[in-house]
């Protein structure tokens, strides 16, 4: 009986390493704004806004014109400010990596 309470301890020493690993935030995001200036606003200094274009289906053949905010950490997939129309995030599961986008309809 005593390999068996080995593996046990060496399970249990090993699910909580994985939890000790996992306890940060789990996605990086970067809010998404229709102007520069709503940007600004949370931000701050112009250059902490980018400009981009989002294309694809429903936004019309050249894409809408956008502002990105920088990069920062979260526990949610979702934008921090009520003024942004939405966020891009990337999921940092442990294996591997998912991004989406999500906005807010209009």
């Amino acid at each position: 009986m005593r390999p068996r309470k080995s593996s046990l301890r060496v399970v249990l020493i090993g699910a909580a390493a994985l939890t000790a690993c996992d306890s940060g935030p789990r996605y990086t995001n970067r809010d998404i704004y229709a102007s520069a200036e709503e940007c600004q606003k949370d931000w701050g200094r112009p250059e902490n806004c980018e400009p981009a274009y989002r294309t694809g289906s429903g936004y019309g053949g050249g894409g809408s014109r956008v502002w990105y905010g920088p990069n920062y950490d979260s526990n949610a997939s979702t934008a921090r400010s009520p003024r942004a129309i939405g966020t891009s995030s990337v999921s940092r599961g442990g294996f591997g990596s998912s991004s989406a986008f999500h906005g807010a309809g209009g």
